[in-house]
């Protein structure tokens, strides 16, 4: 009995055995013939990737030849990286550090500059710009990706030791960089301050010698990494609704005030301020059954052409346009490029309205132009234009964004030279425009302005809005620093009662960009 019950445990056993043996050649086969081609490429995966470490695109510089937004940063070990799979067999070289090329991030200056590119669904495909620079520039841009096999583990990292092997193309394309006219040490100066001060509105510094723009600096930033790497959707929406997509140098607004520097230029030509040497302000300007305010309905009692520029006199600026005739405040307006777009290559750049004469058919309509409420609107940019012509004695000289494009080696493959437009006023009625402008920021409404860094001569300007309880704020001037003369402008987009005036910012922001230089 004992022996049976022995040899029935052994059987069992033996069982057990052939079962357990049996399930693992079933595994065993099913690894081998199908599900080993998956397998063999997983674990091909998870040994060699590609990791694309520079897009293949060039440079965007400012002009000193410094990039306005990539950088190359070191993968550090254990790090989880963007790479494509690939069967690439590596070839082992030692002792080398791989970099990747980031080529946005929140530091990237001049961002609706310079733009920004779409990010490839396969990073070996060459970017497509989309906005800026990126977008005017692409085909010169545009590049052949630079991509590493290199082993990593199951997580995707790279693993240390093993060496990287770099990919050759059969078809290679060198990119070209653009180099710009921004300066990136003023340009970060400008931003700096503009973040916190400025909510809604631009900066713009040009020299006006050669007409390049030295900042370009439009508010709210537009956060070019969040639009390349990815975002949230609530993210998104925020951005709509700030809408950062807007170049605010190259919109047009009204400009207030600061259009009587126009209607001064066509009545110092045509000799009119003499007959108006005295005009009694009375706090108002009557027209028919209107009556039109100075500021807070103050009265400046009986002043000349040069106390209604420190005063920003309605009254007089209105009776001054009246005398003049619409049409020659208009003809003004246009010598000095209203109306018409700088052409700089940026697209979305707005050309502003300066109205036909035809279209002002009433007293009232003559008078909101001379102050520059009503139809007449320009961007920030050509504003700053109207003083790059004051600033070089009459003549005008074009915005200039893009000196060149270079190649790898620097060697200069298309020019972008300085263009001189037309005498647009006399030398000697520049000059005298100029000295007037002088006691406006010294004593008058842009005395905001004032520093004991730099000297200055502008004008402000306040833009009301129907049914808003904001206006524009505008500053636009000249400044002399002792080694330079620049053109300088800013705008508040939505500048409110009790808020520092855009005069107040822009001597914030000229102070840091001297400071920075």
């Amino acid at each position: 009995m004992r022996r049976a019950r022995r040899q029935a445990r052994i059987v069992l056993l033996i069982s057990i055995f052939l079962l357990l043996f049996g399930l693992l050649l079933v595994r065993l086969f099913s690894l081998q013939l199908l599900q080993g081609w998956r397998l063999a490429r997983q674990a091909a995966a998870q040994r060699t990737d590609t990791y694309v470490y520079a897009s293949g695109r060039g440079q965007i510089l400012d002009r000193h030849g410094l990039s306005l937004h990539a950088f190359l940063q070191e993968v550090r070990r254990g790090e989880a990286a963007d790479h494509t799979s690939s069967d690439l067999a590596p070839v082992y070289l030692q002792n080398l550090a791989l970099v990747e090329e980031v080529r946005y991030s929140s530091a990237s200056l001049a961002a609706h500059v310079t733009g920004y590119i779409r990010r490839p669904v396969n990073p070996l495909q060459p970017s497509e710009g989309i906005s800026g620079l990126e977008r005017t520039f692409n085909r010169e841009l545009w590049g052949t990706p630079a991509a590493v096999g290199v082993i990593v583990d199951a997580k995707g990292r790279m693993v240390p030791g093993y060496g990287i092997s770099e990919w050759k193309y059969e078809h290679l394309r060198r990119p070209y960089s653009v180099v710009t006219t921004i300066d990136r040490k003023l340009q970060a100066a400008a931003e700096a301050v503009g973040k916190d001060a400025i909510k809604k509105g631009a900066f713009i510094l040009l020299d006006p010698q050669n007409g390049d723009i030295l900042v370009l600096a439009s508010f709210p930033r537009l956060p070019v990494e969040d639009l390349y790497r990815g975002t949230t959707g609530e993210k998104l929406k925020q951005m709509e609704r700030d809408q950062v997509y807007l170049n605010r140098a190259l919109m047009p607004y009204a400009v207030g005030s600061v259009f009587k520097v126009i209607v001064a230029a066509a009545a110092l030509e045509e000799k009119l301020p003499a007959s108006r040497d005295v005009f009694l302000c009375d706090g108002f300007y009557e027209l028919g059954d209107r009556q039109i305010s100075c500021f807070a309905g103050t009265s400046h009692g009986k002043i000349g052409l040069q106390q209604a520029l420190i005063t920003s006199c309605n009254g007089y600026f209105i009776d001054l346009a009246l005398g003049l005739g619409k049409e020659k405040v208009i003809e003004m307006a246009k010598r000095f490029k209203l109306g018409q777009a700088t052409g700089i290559p940026l697209g979305g750049e707005a050309a502003g309205i300066i109205p036909d004469a035809a279209d002002l058919l009433y007293g009232g309509d003559v008078a909101n132009l001379a102050i520059g409420q009503g139809a007449i609107t320009a961007t920030p940019l050509q504003l700053a234009r109207v003083m790059s012509i004051l600033a070089n004695s009459g003549r005008d000289v074009y915005p200039r964004l893009v000196s060149k494009v270079i190649d790898k080696n620097g060697n200069t493959v298309r020019n972008y030279p300085v263009q001189y437009g037309s005498l647009v006023i006399a030398p000697a009625l520049a000059q005298k425009l100029r000295e007037m402008l002088v006691p406006v920021v010294e004593v008058g409404t842009a005395s905001p302005a004032k520093s004991d860094k730099y000297g200055a001569a502008g004008k402000s300007g306040t833009a009301q809005l129907a049914g808003k309880d904001y206006s524009r704020s505008w500053f636009a001037g000249m400044v002399e620093t002792g080694k330079e003369t620049w053109v300088a402008v800013l705008l508040l987009e939505e500048h409110y009662a009790g808020e520092p005036t855009a005069s107040a910012v822009f001597r914030r922001v000229m102070e840091a960009v001297l400071d920075a230089r």
